[in-house]
């Protein structure tokens, strides 16, 4: 947090400038309070004039945006250096305005006062404040008119700032990427320039943490060399709410005196403070350029390291760091606390095919854990694949519907197949390692040489990253069709789709691997990541079970020259029950299930991120014990929290970590009962509106529905919920499917009779028709998980 005297300093870089600041500080006038509004809607407007007119006819000195003189200046600097004179920011948010929450960020960022002001009778936007959730720490001023909005100002007095932060520095991931709920063209060439840029980075991805917190986003900024957020177009769908958040943050950063790219797909309207720092592009060819101005300011800044370290603040919590719950930004910190279950071991050693698992079960972090503890050496190799899911919609759109039912069938296993050894030899050709070794041995080093010259037969080479590989090949193949003609009564497919001599390609790569290896891993994560909650179609489950057939050809093929094969596929749940329906000889595939119930590897979670943060050792209750109260009300505190989870990982960690940046901002040193209680507020309204996101892609009826159970009894009977979810808009011949839903989504479970706990689906390993029988049976009502009871005051009455 800057001291006033800093803040009457102009910046020694600032990102409109990518420079030191330009502007004169010499006459920044002080104030009270500095009012931010928007121009529209006007009534609300002249009420929030109106009230600054009253305040005004009392003590100190009050302003609003519309007393500066704007006339022939650039309208940020003149509102960045009002603010600095300001003992409280006073920021309208009754509508989503970008400029406001530019300018919001930005004066969080300097360490400013903000204080939120709402029309609270004005709705329009509530749900999108709802989804967007980063000002939901504040609490905010609610006024109907001018004269309330005054009052209330005079009686709460200054607002105060945020608590200070530790300045952890993301050296080796400096750039903070802002990536958006859809994986457009434009977000997969972004996602492709920077990792051949080789400066890596960290990501907020809605579709895994659909809300950023406040404390993240001001820590994730803070730690960062350069901020990028890639705006999309305001047809695109979640466009508002995303290029709302990107606002925010961009405004922090900003401050923080941080290098800034914004990128927006096509032409539109930008927001006038921040329309300088916006780069549009028509095509993606052009993210690179924009690119390649931003990255050398990066690392710049990485070496000038404009800011000395900020003074830590005092205390075990502030400087305790529970890492990241996306296991994509914590890849590094995973190797010092990943947990090794016996689930683990069980993969480890070549025991499963499959592991499945819930959004936020852990299985990316099982996929880096994995790849981390598989032995290396030159007779190892493990091809770790992470695609995204856009190319696979293009797969869909392009290949497949061309194709007959049994066409399909073995394009996906051909497709595979194909891929899985372009892959290969990818992997081996692109090792400098791999080839100084083989020049070594003539024998060897011929072999080589066959496979790169199969290889560039097939004009494979690319330094594109993985997605980028996957989606050239994916339109090679939809551009062969196209030109092949009618293919219906033809027996060259292979040859159609990939060109060339195929088994050429294999036989090479056969042939350089069993010369030199003795053991291959395929490990496969992310190959469901776009597709809906409960929505794969038909075609997404052929894309998998092609994928399936292909590494079981592989595995066999490697095993009959006596090269060990493990091929591990992750996958969501959902997917996995799909693919079981679909599938006539289910059950051959051998699996591991990420199901948690055990409360002992969840305190080993807990602990081991602690002790990998601050110095603390012992065993988990040693550890705890100087972190949080022992008890809540008569139960036992971490009990109590992990009850409040949906029995993953990540659920229990967002807890955790709401938890302490409460107790940060308060300036508690441990966690206290009423600042784990506001904690669970947070973390409640989070995981509403993310459950509401799972779910509204293909049952959005049902994400309206959850709204319906504001206020109810913690308990309710089959009737009741059937109330509900009527009265919300479903239709009576859909209630079965939709208890069943809630039911699988853990938003309901089966009340336990006596001393027997509540019941929900992953303490049942999601056999639905279980927990139905026992509802149906008439012996157990249905109860409402204590996740999502905050958030619609469930059981307040």
């Amino acid at each position: 947090m800057a001291s006033s005297s800093d803040l009457l300093k102009p910046p020694a870089y600032c990102a409109y400038a990518a420079g030191p600041c330009d502007q004169d500080f010499s006459a920044i006038e002080k104030v009270e309070g500095l009012f931010l509004f928007a121009s529209k809607p006007p009534e609300i407007a002249a009420t929030i004039e109106a009230a600054v007119d009253e305040l005004k006819t009392g003590e100190g000195a009050w302003a609003t945006w519309r007393d500066m003189d704007l006339v022939g200046q650039m309208v940020f600097c003149e509102i960045c250096k009002r603010m600095r004179g300001a003992a409280t920011v006073y920021a309208d948010v009754t509508t989503l305005n970008f400029n406001l929450l530019f300018e919001i960020g930005f004066a969080i960022g300097l360490g400013l006062a903000v204080r939120p002001i709402r029309d609270s009778s004005f709705i329009r936007d509530r749900r999108a404040f709802d989804a967007l959730g980063v000002l939901d720490t504040f609490g905010y001023l609610d006024f109907r008119n001018a004269g309330e909005l005054a009052n209330f100002v005079r009686a709460t007095g200054a607002g105060r700032p945020l608590g200070p932060l530790v300045r952890r520095e993301y050296r080796e991931t400096p750039v903070y990427l802002l990536k958006g709920p859809l994986d457009t063209d434009g977000v997969v060439k972004l996602l492709s320039v920077l990792k051949k840029s080789r400066v890596r980075f960290r990501t907020h991805d809605p579709s895994e943490i659909p809300r950023l917190s406040l404390h993240k986003a001001r820590e994730q900024v803070a730690g960062s060399f350069g901020v990028v957020a890639h705006l999309l177009g305001p047809e695109r769908d979640g466009s508002h709410v995303h290029n709302a958040l990107s606002a925010f943050v961009c405004g922090i950063a900003v401050a923080e005196e941080k290098p800034v790219l914004m990128l927006r797909e096509g032409e539109a309207t930008e927001p006038i403070d921040y329309r300088d720092l916006v780069q549009p592009y028509a095509a993606v060819s052009a993210i690179e350029h924009h690119m390649a101005e931003f990255l050398p300011q990066v690392v710049d800044r990485m070496q000038q390291a404009v800011r000395g370290p900020a003074a830590r603040p005092e205390g075990l919590l502030s400087e305790l760091d529970m890492g990241d719950v996306a296991a994509e930004n914590e890849i590094g910190g995973l190797r010092d606390y990943f947990v090794r279950t016996g689930r683990f071991d069980q993969v480890r050693k070549g025991h499963a095919q499959l592991v499945i698992g819930r959004k936020g079960a852990g299985k990316s972090a099982m996929f880096y854990g994995l790849r981390d503890a598989i032995s290396r050496g030159r007779e190892v190799l493990i091809l770790d694949m992470k695609p995204e899911g856009h190319q696979f919609t293009r797969l869909r759109e392009a290949v497949l519907k061309e194709l007959t039912v049994g066409q399909q069938e073995y394009v996906m296993a051909a497709f595979w197949a194909y891929l899985l050894s372009a892959e290969v030899a990818h992997k081996l050709l692109s090792s400098q390692r791999e080839r100084r070794d083989a020049e070594r041995d003539p024998k060897t080093f011929e072999s080589y040489r066959r496979l790169e010259a199969a290889y560039r037969a097939h004009d494979l080479e690319s330094t594109d990253d993985l997605p980028q590989r996957f989606l050239r090949q994916v339109d090679r193949i939809a551009s062969r069709l196209r030109d092949a003609g009618k293919i219906s009564d033809r027996d060259d497919l292979a040859e159609i789709l990939f060109g060339g001599d195929v088994s050429t390609l294999n036989a090479a790569v056969a042939e350089y691997v069993t010369r030199e290896k003795d053991e291959v891993w395929l490990l496969l994560d992310n190959l469901d990541k776009s597709w809906a909650t409960r929505g794969s179609t038909e075609e997404d489950i052929l894309i998998l079970r092609g994928l399936l057939d292909a590494t079981a050809q592989l595995q066999r093929s490697l095993e009959a020259r006596d090269v060990v094969f493990h091929g591990v596929v992750f996958l969501r749940t959902d997917v996995y029950e799909r693919l079981q329906g679909l599938t006539p000889d289910r059950g051959k595939d051998s699996i591991t299930r990420l199901d948690w119930d055990d409360p002992e590897v969840f305190r080993e979670i807990v602990r081991r991120r602690v002790v990998a943060s601050v110095e603390l050792t012992g065993g988990f209750d040693a550890v705890w014990v100087q972190l949080a109260p022992p008890l809540v009300g008569v139960e036992d505190s971490f009990q109590y929290t992990l009850d409040r989870t949906l029995g993953r990982p990540r659920d229990l960690l967002q807890f955790i970590s709401a938890a302490i940046q409460v107790a940060v901002d308060r300036g508690h040193e441990k966690i206290e009962v009423d600042d784990l209680l506001q904690g669970e507020r947070e973390y409640s309204e989070d995981m509403l509106i993310a459950l509401v996101y799972e779910i509204e892609d293909t049952h959005p009826e049902l994400s309206e529905a959850l709204y319906g159970f504001q206020g109810v009894t913690t308990t309710l009977t089959k009737a009741e919920v059937a109330e509900i979810l009527l009265a919300s808009g479903v239709a009576a011949t859909g209630l079965d499917e939709a208890l069943e839903l809630l039911l699988w989504y853990g938003f309901l479970g089966v009340a336990g009779a006596g001393e027997a706990a509540d019941q929900f689906a992953y303490n049942m390993r999601y056999n639905i028709p279980r927990l139905v029988h026992l509802v149906d049976s008439g012996g157990h009502s249905l109860v409402v998980h204590p996740a999502f009871r905050m958030a619609l005051a469930v059981g307040s009455t």
